[in-house]
C-alpha cells in the first residue's frame, strides 16, 4: 500500500507514480507526514490511499454546521458502537473548583436559546475563552468555571472520494450509515452551557468572560444572572437566613439544608429539635 498526499492545483500523474518522489519527500527519506507541512495543512488535503489499483480518501473534519440539527435519535457510545475519537474537551471544571460553597455567592450562566447539536471542539473552545479572560482580569483563584454538557451523541460520515475520477471507483449509496467521526451535545432551549461562580466584585467579569465565549457557539445563546446562591438550589435570601439559624451545612461546592425529619439519634448536639422547612 503507498500512501499518496495530493495538493490542490497538482497532477493526476502523481497518483498513478508511486515511484516518483519530490524533493521534500527524498529529504525525508521517503517518509510521507509530517514533513509535508504543518499539521493544519495535512487536516485540509486529502491523503490519497492506493490499494490494489483500488482509490481510498481520508479527508478532514466535516464542518459542524453540517450537524448543527437534531433529527435522528441519541447514538450513544456503546459495545455496538465502537471506534469513537475521544471528545476535545476532556475538563468540565477549571479555577478554584475546590472552594467552599460560601467563598462565590455570584453565578452567571451561559443558557441556549435553540435546540441543536453543540460540538465538543465548541465546547472546548468556549471552556478556553472564558477561562482565559476570567484568569487575567479577575485571578486564577478568583472563579470556578464548570461546563455543564457533556458530548454523548456520536456523529458519523459516510466518506466519498473527491478524487480525479472517484465517479468510475464509488457510487453513493454504498455504506450510507457512515462511520463514527466525532462527538456532540444535544442541547434544548433554556439548557445552561456554562456557569462561573464567584465573588460579587468579579461580577462584571464573569459577565464578559460569558459573552465572549457565546462566539464560539452556533446558534442564539444568553446570559442570565442566578438569583442562587453559587452553585446551590437555595436563593440568596434564604441561604443567608437558614445560614443564620445555622440550618445550612456546607457541602463542597453545594449545601445541604437541615430539616426536622429522621431519627433524633442522627442529629449533632443542639440540633435535635428544629422548625419544618418553609
Amino acid at each position: 500500500m503507498t500512501r499518496i498526499r495530493i495538493r490542490p492545483g497538482s497532477k493526476l500523474s502523481a497518483q498513478t507514480n508511486p515511484t516518483r518522489r519530490s524533493k521534500s519527500d527524498r529529504s525525508t527519506g521517503g517518509r510521507l507526514g509530517p514533513a509535508l507541512g504543518s499539521r493544519n495543512r495535512a487536516l485540509r488535503e486529502p491523503a490519497i490511499l492506493l490499494r490494489n489499483d483500488r482509490c481510498e480518501v481520508a479527508m478532514g473534519r466535516r464542518p459542524a454546521r453540517c450537524y448543527r440539527q437534531i433529527k435522528n435519535k441519541p447514538y450513544p457510545k456503546s459495545r455496538y458502537c465502537r471506534g469513537v475519537p475521544d471528545p476535545k474537551i476532556r475538563i468540565y471544571d477549571v479555577g478554584m473548583k475546590k472552594k467552599g460553597v460560601d467563598e462565590f455567592p455570584f453565578c452567571v450562566h451561559l443558557v441556549s436559546w435553540e435546540k441543536e447539536n453543540v460540538s465538543s471542539e465548541a465546547l472546548e473552545a468556549a471552556r478556553i475563552a472564558c477561562n482565559k479572560y476570567m484568569a487575567k482580569f479577575a485571578g486564577k483563584d478568583a472563579f470556578h468555571l464548570r461546563v455543564r454538557v457533556h458530548p454523548f451523541h456520536v456523529l458519523r460520515i459516510n466518506k466519498m472520494l473527491s478524487c480525479a475520477g472517484a465517479d468510475r471507483l464509488q457510487t453513493g449509496m454504498r455504506g450510507a450509515f457512515g462511520k463514527p467521526q466525532g462527538t456532540c451535545a444535544r442541547v434544548a432551549i433554556g439548557q445552561v452551557l456554562l456557569s462561573v461562580r464567584c465573588k460579587d466584585s468579579n461580577s462584571h467579569h464573569a459577565q464578559e468572560a460569558l459573552r465572549r465565549a457565546k462566539f464560539k457557539f452556533p446558534g442564539r445563546q444568553k446570559i442570565i444572572v442566578s438569583r442562587k446562591w453559587g452553585f446551590t438550589k437555595f436563593s440568596r435570601a434564604d441561604y443567608l437566613k437558614w445560614k443564620g439559624e445555622n440550618r445550612i451545612v456546607p457541602d463542597g461546592v453545594n449545601a445541604k439544608l437541615l430539616g426536622c425529619h429522621g431519627p433524633l439519634a442522627n442529629r449533632r448536639p443542639g440540633r435535635a429539635f428544629l422548625d419544618a422547612t418553609a
